[in-house]
């Protein structure tokens, strides 16, 4: 990848985004595999993906936002993922 690419960001969730508090929850659960974790996580790094943990995207976003007003809280996860 050259600098001029962006980063591609990647959520891993081991159900619906949300079922579990984060990662090390659900990896109490046994969910997901080990293994399989690694490779998913291998195979992101290879097509040049930032992988980002749940929790932290979970977490206040405080810049510029364009969020419909009956968003109370905006996170991480809309500022990427979300109404933008």
């Amino acid at each position: 990848m050259t600098e001029s690419e962006a980063d591609l960001l990647a959520l891993v969730c081991a159900d619906n985004p949300g079922a579990f508090l984060g990662a090390e929850d659900a990896q109490a659960e046994g969910e997901p595999d080990g293994a399989d974790l690694a490779k998913v996580n291998r195979a992101l790094a290879e097509l040049g993906c930032v992988v980002v943990a749940e929790e932290l995207l979970e977490s206040n976003y405080d810049g510029p936002s364009r969020l419909p007003s009956h968003v109370q809280r905006p996170t991480w996860w809309a500022r990427f993922f979300g109404f933008f």
